[in-house]
């Protein structure tokens, strides 16, 4: 009997709804209720070191395999801000848990020491062979879980206070949901999707400045005179962007629907004054003609170009970027963690 009650308290939404929709006067549309996954607390997979705070792992966002995150929570009575996390791996590899490694982790517990919250999210990958939809499928992904999230604020004692944070593929998402235009969508008959996009701040790792590849030509890679014949005799390279717009070949980068596709990526271009403030690292590779496909979607000139964008904006940014040597580092040294923190207590 116990079981059958906790089963009712559970999904009463899902059984009750649809049954009361049935009756309405109006039976033209029938709405499904939102997904709503209950949180079963578990194990910690790191050591939280004494920090007192609940985990939940793989809580469903959409009805996808991908489409879950796992969260940490603080024990406090005061609703508390969030730290996102997306994972990279160019869209077609990686996975949530790639942030219970040593240093993220290390992150975790400071957030959690000072009473924010983290989540991190897998997302739907790109096919290796054969996309049609492209870049748009994981990150609408990554932006649902988002809206999902604030969507149970009360379940989880949230404030919806948010800074996203990511590596490569998920720094470009973040980017990209942070200088969008709110995507919200008020008269959406999904409640999740009514909630707000807008965050309090990036913090991101070998980003790429822009997804429309345009912007790699004529901005970021302008001190090396790079074509679109460049890019496209790459073929690792090739078969990346290809991908990213769903399209089979390089032959149709420029017809009118993927140079509208393009736009729909270009969070370069998306990004104005009203945006949030920025930190960007992009270290890691050398500053190099970039003949490898490593080097060019993490080139050092992606942040420089988001810098160059962001001053002339008047946006605050941290930003570091150039390897061997290191050609420009923020003089406050803010690292990832205070601007963090610092972004989501101000």
């Amino acid at each position: 009997m116990n079981k059958i009650i906790k089963f009712l308290k559970k999904n009463i939404l899902a059984i009750v709804l649809p049954l009361l929709m049935s009756c309405s006067s109006n039976t033209s549309q029938v709405i499904e209720p939102p997904l709503i996954t209950p949180i079963e607390f578990s194990a910690s997979p790191i050591d939280l070191q004494g920090i007192d705070a609940k985990f939940a792992k793989d809580i469903a966002y959409n009805t996808n395999e991908r489409t879950k995150f796992d969260i940490f929570l603080p024990n406090t009575s005061q609703p508390t801000a969030i730290v996102l996390f997306i994972h990279g791996g160019g869209f077609v590899s990686g996975y949530k848990e790639i942030a219970y490694g040593a240093v993220r982790a290390d992150d975790i517990r400071t957030y959690l020491r000072n009473n924010i919250a983290f989540a991190t999210i897998s997302y739907t990958f790109l096919e290796q062979t054969g996309e049609t939809e492209g870049v748009l499928k994981p990150m609408n992904d990554v932006k649902r879980a988002l809206q999902y999230i604030r969507s149970r604020a009360a379940d989880f004692n949230l404030n919806k206070k948010v800074v996203l944070t990511g590596k490569s593929a998920g720094a470009g998402t973040s980017l990209w949901i942070a200088f969008h235009d709110d995507m919200r969508d008020v008269n959406n008959p999904d409640s999740v999707l009514r909630e707000s996009t807008r965050v309090s701040g990036v913090a991101v790792h070998e980003s790429q400045a822009s997804y429309n590849v345009d912007r790699w030509i004529n901005d970021v890679f302008t001190d090396y005179n790079l074509t679109l014949n460049d890019v496209a005799s790459n073929s690792v390279l090739a078969n990346k962007i290809t991908r990213l717009y769903g399209i089979q070949s390089m032959d149709e980068y420029n017809l009118p629907q993927v140079q509208s596709y393009r736009k729909k990526v270009d969070m370069l271009a998306m990004f104005t004054q009203d945006d949030p403030e920025i930190w960007v690292s992009n270290i890691k590779q050398p500053v190099v003609y970039p003949t490898r496909s490593e080097v060019m979607v993490h080139h050092a000139f992606h942040a420089r170009e988001l810098k160059k964008r962001a001053d002339v904006l008047g946006v605050n940014n941290v930003v570091y970027y150039g390897s061997n040597p290191l050609l420009y580092a923020n003089p406050s040294n803010e690292d990832f963690t205070t601007f963090v923190v610092r972004k989501l207590n101000e």
